[in-house]
């Protein structure tokens, strides 16, 4: 790895049916996720130390990388993706617009029925990135890496939202700079 570089993952595609409101629900892996494991293990440099999300979808391509890299994979449950409480599970177009304008409105500071606003995940993100060793993979979720951008580069929530977080593409992160995806 670079130095003691941070790297970020997320975890593969899921076989979640297009616009599905899932956060803590946990879908099973898209067909793809294989062939999306390997060329992410091409990519990577070597690290000491692999960490993730404690959803089944993060822990296939962490337990990937630990075993390439022998060395344990630890779980950490700050870096779960953001509790969508009451709307988990359901399509967004049948989630009533009277509950869901209001948190469109702020996502950053507002919660969703009965989950989690997007400071209390940032908050929890930041405990986790604080507790990591030195050249790390980090396999979490979306909604954390952009959390972890945030905290680690300064970039507002309106920038961090402006562009997609791709599947099994690791984002190296090294002295404040972030490279988009790494390539293999």
């Amino acid at each position: 790895m670079i130095a003691d570089a941070l790297i970020l993952l997320r975890h593969p595609s899921v076989a979640a049916p297009p616009g599905t409101c899932y956060g803590r629900t946990d879908p099973p892996l898209a067909a793809s996720a294989a062939e999306e494991i390997a060329a992410a293990l091409r990519a990577l440099p070597p690290g000491r130390a692999v960490v993730a999300s404690p959803a089944g979808r993060c822990r296939q391509l962490a337990e990937a990388i630990a075993a390439s890299w022998d060395v344990p994979l630890q779980i950490d449950p700050r870096l779960r993706e953001l509790d969508f409480g009451d709307w988990e599970g359901r399509p967004w177009a049948e989630i009533d617009r009277a509950e869901s304008d209001p948190w469109a409105a702020d996502p950053e500071h507002r919660a969703p029925p009965g989950g989690e606003s997007f400071v209390r995940l940032r908050d929890r993100v930041d405990a986790a990135l604080a507790d990591l060793a030195p050249a790390a993979a980090v396999v979490t979720h979306a909604g954390p890496i952009r959390a972890a951008k945030m905290i680690l580069t300064g970039a507002s929530f309106a920038d961090v939202f402006a562009e997609p977080v791709p599947h099994a593409r690791p984002l190296l992160v090294e002295d404040r700079r972030l490279a988009w995806p790494m390539s293999p």
